[in-house]
């Protein structure tokens, strides 16, 4: 069974893109523009990682975090942070996040892919490997 991908992101054009690269990847994926959906979508369905937006209209995605995590403790460390500012780990920054993997936006897609190997791989989805990230980890 392919590795299944939660991508929750405000930007229409970035979760089809984010998906259609995953899904040419061989991944199962799942799309939410919303935490609220996002909540529903982990009820119903096994998530292997989840490709977090850190900035969400309705909650922060360093507060959806932490949400997540505390229901669902197995994603502890299957949570990749996405943003495009580069402030966005300064201050006030939960320490739970520091150690998740961080995609400053714009991406290459080919980090992208590395980067969400790398996570499968450290949680132990298939095996072990070494985290690959352009952010803090």
């Amino acid at each position: 069974m392919s590795p299944r991908v939660l991508i929750v992101d405000d930007e229409p054009a970035l979760r089809r893109t984010l998906a259609r690269v995953l899904e040419s990847l061989q991944y199962e994926v799942l799309t939410a523009g919303d935490p609220h959906l996002a909540y529903s979508m982990l009820d119903e369905a096994d998530i292997d990682l989840v490709l977090l937006d850190v900035h969400l209209p309705q909650m922060s995605g360093a507060l959806l975090y932490l949400a997540l995590v505390r229901r669902w403790p197995r994603l502890r460390g299957r949570i990749i942070l996405m943003t495009g500012d580069p402030c966005a780990m300064e201050e006030g920054w939960p320490a739970e996040l520091l150690g998740c993997p961080l995609l400053l936006k714009p991406f290459t897609l080919s980090l992208l892919a590395e980067t969400v190997r790398n996570a499968l791989l450290d949680t132990g989805y298939g095996g072990g490997g070494q985290r690959a990230s352009n952010g803090p980890a």
